[in-house]
């Protein structure tokens, strides 16, 4: 059984807390180098992005833990300079300010190619950074919201910022490849997924996406070790505000990227698998019934 705990205040930090409490804690060994993946891949404020105040509570969360280094880093799309875009949304100040060890970005550092088993929509593989390989434990903020050609994008495809732009083009975008999109977001999930996942449900685009569309403000913050639980729990949530018909009308466990990460064995099989626990939240039984 695993859990996605959700939470609901009005300080966006205090929420953080609750909700990684309510999962059962960051469970981070002291002394730890510990990275933590913000989603910056345009310079739109929330919910085209994380929103700062996410990113400041993550990292208060951590430093409970004693770690021996806090590495923040993040890789925008293709055409953009990841650390402007940073700064342009107030993520790298707020990482500077809580004193984090060091500030990264993906744009230029070196990788090595993988091609691990499994992934068989990637078949040229991919290329990761190499200094993945010295990280003890990695939390990712991904931003809950509908994407205009892989549906969703949540705690599976925010592991496409530790690609390169080379392996970026390979993914389908356009509309009716949701299918292979999502296959090959779950696939990229087999190297080096992150331990935690803080998602931001501040703000969410429920239609469109993922820079513009339908925008809703449920002021939640979800917290889940289990990347599959996480999704599952935001496609809940997005059931719950009103959202697109790939998403409204179909089980959590039929879209694709949530499929082919159950046959990966990337975290929870079923709904019976997922249990969420609530701070704040009155529409939690909703959103229960909506992990259907």
């Amino acid at each position: 059984m695993v859990i996605v705990g959700l939470s609901r205040d009005k300080d966006t930090i205090e929420s953080v807390k609750t909700a990684v409490e309510l999962a059962g804690g960051l469970g981070i060994k002291e002394e730890s180098t510990v990275l933590i993946r913000p989603n910056a891949n345009t310079a739109d404020t929330a919910p085209g992005s994380t929103n700062p105040e996410v990113l400041r509570g993550a990292i208060r969360e951590v430093k409970r833990y004693n770690p021996g280094k806090i590495i923040v880093a993040e890789k925008s799309m293709t055409t953009l300079d990841t650390e402007k875009v940073m700064k342009k949304l107030g993520l790298w100040q707020v990482a500077e300010v809580e004193g984090v060890d060091e500030i990264l970005t993906f744009d230029r550092i070196k990788r090595w190619h993988v091609k691990p088993d499994g992934a068989s929509s990637w078949p040229l593989g991919f290329f990761v950074p190499e200094f993945l390989e010295s990280i003890d434990y990695t939390i990712a903020l991904p931003v809950i919201k509908t994407h205009w050609t892989a549906t969703f994008t949540m705690g599976l495809k925010s592991q496409i910022s530790i690609t390169a732009d080379v392996d970026r083009r390979q993914l389908p975008h356009g509309q009716g490849m949701d299918m292979l999109f999502g296959n090959m977001i779950a696939e990229s999930n087999l190297v080096y997924k992150p331990d935690f996942y803080i998602s931001d449900a501040t703000k969410c685009f429920v239609t469109d996406g993922p820079n513009i569309g339908t925008l809703r403000e449920p002021g939640i913050v979800l917290a889940s070790p289990d990347v599959i639980a996480n999704d599952a729990a935001g496609l809940a949530l997005l059931k719950t505000l009103g959202t697109v018909p790939k998403i409204q009308s179909n089980s959590v466990w039929d879209q694709p990227q949530i499929k082919r990460a159950v046959e990966l064995g990337l975290g929870a099989r079923s709904k019976e698998e997922v249990t969420l626990k609530g701070s704040g939240v009155g529409e939690i039984n909703k959103i229960i019934a909506n992990l259907a």
